[in-house]
């Protein structure tokens, strides 16, 4: 069981962390947390040393919301074609998926912290290289059971598919147009089932 002080740094960063996500590192404010929480910056600093190691904790909160929904989708049944079509499908609905995180984790706290927080910079980038890494996996595996025909390594394809997911999910936030997002997915499907299917 549980210690009180370990449930409330657990609510600390589950609340916080939607916060830090929507508003950036250097946009969220004390009293955001404090409104949020109910808690004075005391009793906030008295569970974490400074801002950047809340801010730290938070989006290791939602980047392991994310990776969970991405293990899902890569770990489900079925050969590596269905498992690439439950990615996709995730990405499809990313929007709902994200929402209580306060958007995407990758590219919210990815761009908001390129020149003010070289720690989570670094934290981000680990999370790219994880799930492209995942999904690398997968397109290997379909390469050795003779599903998937590609024209580079696996990791390279990987790097491809997660860059165009990201940037669809990065012009749909721009301009709030989730079409961007649609049209990449549902030429990601075409791509998956016409042109790397054996």
């Amino acid at each position: 069981m549980s210690t009180k002080a370990e449930r409330t740094t657990a609510y600390i960063i589950e609340t916080v962390a939607p916060i830090f996500n929507k508003y950036g590192y250097v946009g969220t404010s004390m009293s955001h947390l404090t409104d949020a929480t109910g808690l004075t910056k005391g009793a906030l600093y008295g569970n974490f040393e400074n801002k950047e190691a809340l801010a730290l904790s938070a989006f290791e909160y939602n980047s392991k919301k994310l990776l969970a929904a991405i293990d899902e989708a890569l770990d489900s049944d079925g050969n590596s074609l269905q498992k690439l079509f439950k990615l996709t499908d995730l990405y499809r609905h990313y929007n709902e998926f994200t929402y209580e995180l306060g958007g995407c984790p990758v590219l919210n706290v990815g761009v908001d912290t390129q020149v003010n927080n070289h720690l989570l910079a670094a934290a981000v980038r680990e999370t790219v290289k994880t799930i492209e890494g995942k999904i690398a996996l997968v397109i290997e595996n379909g390469v050795k059971n003779n599903e998937i025909s590609i024209p580079v390594t696996p990791l390279q394809f990987a790097k491809q598919l997660y860059t165009m997911i990201q940037g669809a999910v990065a012009m749909a936030t721009i301009t709030r147009d989730k079409k961007y997002l649609l049209n990449t997915i549902t030429y990601l499907d075409h791509l998956i089932s016409k042109e790397i299917k054996k």
